[in-house]
């Protein structure tokens, strides 16, 4: 039985765990060293996501546009209860590209999209879960 999902990213330097910590305020669990890098485990709520900076940095992949322009993992989504505007305003001074939004999506609902340092697309939700 399935016991939990960690999502993956991989980065050249600690800049994007800098950005997560900073902006949704995820809390640092242990680093791990890995004979091909290091891994940073970040955990809000039930969810961890990993970042692994390899020994060897990695390509830069350039974003192939929209996030919808392409099959596979795309995208992260982050819903918070409130306060949107102020989590757009702390990624953009963390470095973090605002691409959409925010705009009403529906009752008591806004969304934005916004791009991690690392251009990693992330869907901000705002409202009632």
């Amino acid at each position: 039985m399935l016991d939990r999902i960690e999502v993956g990213l991989v980065s050249a330097d600690d800049a994007v765990v800098n950005f997560y910590t900073t902006v949704f305020e995820m809390d640092k669990l242990e680093v791990t060293e890995a004979g091909s890098g290091t891994v940073h485990r970040l955990r809000a709520g039930g969810t961890v996501l990993k970042v692994m900076v390899p020994k060897q940095p990695p390509a830069v992949a350039e974003p192939s546009g929209s996030f919808l322009a392409a099959t596979g993992l795309r995208y992260l989504s982050f819903y918070v209860a409130d306060g949107l505007d102020e989590l757009v305003e702390r990624g953009v001074a963390a470095g973090g590209r605002l691409q959409m939004g925010p705009i009403d999506i529906g009752p008591g609902k806004r969304l934005a999209i916004f791009a991690d340092p690392d251009g990693n697309t992330l869907e901000l939700v705002e409202g009632p879960s």
